[in-house]
């Protein structure tokens, strides 16, 4: 067990994690922003000659004259009295420690108001609520567990702020459950669409998620590139906005790269259309979820939505965000989408959808997952990847529901599963048992379902057969049936000699 999951589970029980997961993180981040703008700065002046600069011991009158040039590198500023070291130094003296915290996170991000990266650091700490009840009835309680916690975080060795950010994001939603699932993707399935995106367009220098949650995917894409790209997104849940900025910060992704909004819905109040189309595409969108549909007349006539000639059912989102990707992909991109089974053979206006997709030949890939691969989900989901350029007019299916090992309660995709996927994709031919390619006007005969059941049959278990043993065999049973039926003929003939 990491360290900082050490500390969450030394600041809360399990059952309150997930209502407070905001305040580790947003300690940790804390630390974080500290650290880096010290270091930051500190790098600058010994490379000017002062060996000896240490930038948190600067008066902050001193510090004044580094903000601006600070602002436009990094996007924001601390002074040194700021700083998470001398926050968490006067934390268990501060009478007032709720509010402290409080003033230092409003200036972190007004010191960003007006700057290329407001937008980044706007409202960031908002979930970070000092005076919230949950903390504790009183300013006494609330300030002595502020004061732990603050003392925790000093106090674990931070290596590498990335993947402890990462660690405790897995430790929130295993003990979420379902509720963690939908805001998480888990590392090897965000590490395989990572993968097939950016394999299939290397050169890519935007990435999208329309559903981005807490960022995982927007991560690991961008990870797997080469080059600086950058990374756009929107997302429903405020909470989700702040911890994804937070996680893309943390990684190390300059805020002159991020794009992110919050607070409302992809599907009906989208915030990028100045900034499409996008070269990858990636998002795991919560599951058939309820949506406006056909009762927001507006939509029907939606560039997005309007080629297919329906809506998704107002029951279920899905498809809906499966067009916005469609038409938000650039011509030469490359969505991949992880999606409920059910988008692929449900009928009604969804099995229109996939006409549409299908005949306008969108449709490029369809792998079967394997059962229990997310957080609090048992159902096998599916990749569906979507290209504009194909070099075919067919969809290559994937039955990957055995590529897996259990580990505890879940199926992961290790390497050497992730490879046997990805090869398959890459070659797009014909494999026994895992992957067939269909031309499209096979699928039209198949009403358009697009089930990897329906196309990719198992090895069936065959059993090698010896026939001139078998023979030997029956000859043996035979002669032992005729030896049998004579002995009970004898047996008779006996019996009735002896009541003659």
């Amino acid at each position: 067990m990491s360290g900082i999951v050490q500390v969450a589970k030394q600041f809360h029980s399990e059952t309150e994690a997930w209502d407070l997961k905001s305040y580790v993180l947003g300690a940790l981040f804390y630390r974080f922003l500290s650290e880096d703008l010290a270091e930051y700065i500190n790098a600058e002046e010994r490379a000017a000659g002062r060996d000896d600069f240490d930038y948190a011991s600067l008066d902050d009158n001193t510090a004044e004259q580094a903000r601006f040039t600070t602002i436009e590198e990094k996007g924001y500023f601390l002074l040194p009295s700021q700083l998470f070291a001398a926050t968490q130094a006067a934390a268990a003296d501060d009478a007032n420690l709720n509010e402290t915290l409080a003033t230092v996170f409003k200036a972190v991000e007004a010191t960003a108001v007006g700057s290329p990266s407001e937008n980044v650091y706007k409202g960031l700490f908002s979930a970070f609520d000092p005076n919230a009840l949950v903390l504790g009835d009183s300013v006494h309680a609330r300030n002595k567990r502020l004061s732990a916690l603050l003392t925790s975080v000093a106090s674990y060795e931070m290596t590498n702020a990335a993947d402890d950010f990462d660690d405790l994001l897995r430790y929130y939603v295993t003990t979420a459950g379902k509720k963690g699932g939908d805001h998480f993707t888990p590392p090897t399935i965000a590490e395989l669409v990572a993968r097939l995106a950016t394999g299939a367009n290397p050169d890519a220098r935007s990435i999208y998620d329309p559903a981005f949650g807490s960022g995982s995917l927007l991560i690991k894409a961008r990870q797997h590139l080469k080059h600086e790209a950058t990374v756009s997104g929107q997302e429903l849940v405020r909470a989700n906005y702040n911890m994804a900025r937070m996680n893309l910060l943390v990684h190390r992704i300059e805020f002159n790269w991020i794009n992110l909004d919050g607070g409302a819905s992809t599907l009906t109040d989208p915030s990028h259309r100045d900034d499409e189309p996008f070269d990858i595409i990636v998002s795991n969108p919560k599951w058939s979820q309820k949506w406006a549909g056909k009762d927001d007349a507006l939509l029907m006539n939606d560039e997005r939505f309007a080629p297919a000639g329906v809506l998704a059912p107002k029951k279920y989102h899905d498809l809906a965000f499966t067009m916005h990707a469609a038409s938000w992909l650039a011509t030469d991109g490359v969505a991949v989408l992880v999606q409920f089974p059910g988008t692929l053979y449900r009928g009604a206006t969804e099995a229109r959808i996939r006409e549409y997709l299908v005949e306008n030949n969108l449709i490029d890939t369809v792998i079967q997952l394997p059962p229990d691969w997310g957080y609090g989900v048992t159902v096998a989901g599916v990749i569906v990847i979507l290209r504009k350029a194909k070099r075919d007019n067919a969809a290559l299916f994937v039955d990957a529901s055995k590529q897996c090992k259990r580990v505890g309660n879940k199926n992961e995709l290790f390497e050497d599963h992730q490879r046997s996927i990805l090869d398959a994709v890459s070659a797009r031919e014909n494999i026994e048992g895992f992957a067939r390619l269909v031309p499209n006007e096979d699928i039209a005969l198949e009403q358009f379902d697009l089930s990897v059941s329906r196309y990719v049959q198992p090895l069936a278990e065959r059993v090698v057969i010896d026939i001139a043993a078998l023979n030997s065999e029956i000859t043996q049973i035979v002669q032992r049936q005729n030896e049998l039926r004579r002995g009970i003929d004898a047996s008779v003939a006996e019996l009735e000699g002896a009541t003659s």
